[in-house]
């Protein structure tokens, strides 16, 4: 691949794919290609069928924000919600489990995003009630029987979360700082301290994240009314614009995973947009 077919390009309008929300943010495809998001504000999980029909699957009663498929088809739900406040998991029937709610015999703050790595641990952040003022987000990842790790604490709002596709770094978005965070990770696991990948230029703050298949990194910058996209190396590529300013997250999908969904509040909307290059593949799609 040529330092120029690295850098992606856009290849349609961007396009209105559901409406009429008033929260919308994390969406995820499971296998058989169901778009999922939350509408916090409701307290809701939405899917949306690959034929347009839209549903709650459904409704955690508290304040869900990222989701993350898991091969057997369980839902990872990140909950705000003081009743929550951590992991929760539902099954394919609707089904919820709280799996995550403390660290230490003390309550997390409670989550926003979480993402897979290849092996199955899941990386969450847990920003709520954070700030530049009050700075107690935290970054954690948890394996698979449980066993939960703090990787860092001190943040200003804690987001979104993606995990490099070779495996070695997971990134962080800080959002009141308006900043991307990079934790390498060692051939051993162990997880290195945070160091600052890129600044974000403009207002409000980076969210929710996903690499695509060259290692690009998109960012949904709230605030700003943009996905932006930055290369390995924390250079801006490309910037899309997106109707509405504050933008919540961004998911991959469709057959070829060259079309980017993303969430956005003011409009209460989800959009779409195609990609010259597909959406790195998550832990459900490679297992």
């Amino acid at each position: 691949m040529t330092r120029d077919s690295a850098v992606p390009r856009v290849e349609s309008e961007v396009e209105l794919v559901a409406t009429g929300y008033d929260s919308p943010e994390g969406p995820a495809f499971d296998r058989h290609g169901n778009l999922f998001f939350v509408n916090w504000l409701t307290s809701s999980i939405v899917r949306r069928s690959p034929d347009g029909r839209t549903e709650e699957f459904v409704n955690t009663g508290g304040i869900p924000a990222g989701l993350a498929l898991h091969p057997d088809g369980t839902l990872y739900v990140a909950d705000e919600g003081d009743q929550w406040h951590g992991v929760l998991r539902v099954t394919p029937q609707g089904q919820i489990t709280p799996w995550l709610q403390d660290y230490n015999g003390m309550p997390l703050n409670g989550a926003n995003d979480l993402v897979f790595d290849a092996h199955g641990v899941l990386y969450f952040s847990d920003p709520w009630r954070s700030s530049i003022e009050n700075p107690i987000g935290g970054f954690y990842r948890a394996f698979p029987d449980g066993r939960l790790e703090q990787l860092d604490t001190g943040l200003a709002f804690p987001n979104g979360v993606a995990v490099a596709g070779d495996g070695s770094a997971v990134y962080l978005a800080e959002t009141r700082h308006n900043r991307v965070l990079r934790y390498a990770i060692s051939p051993d696991g162990g997880v290195g301290p945070r160091s600052v990948f890129a600044r974000l230029t403009g207002e409000g703050g980076p969210d929710g994240m996903a690499f695509d298949s060259a290692g690009n990194l998109y960012i949904a910058h709230w605030g700003e009314g943009r996905v932006d996209v930055l290369n390995p190396a924390g250079d801006a590529v490309l910037h899309i614009p997106i109707p509405g300013r504050n933008v919540t997250n961004v998911s991959f999908g469709g057959p070829d995973r060259r079309t980017l969904f993303i969430t956005e509040v003011e409009t209460g909307s989800v959009y779409r947009v195609r990609l010259s290059m597909p959406g790195l593949p998550l832990y459900s799609e490679t297992r």
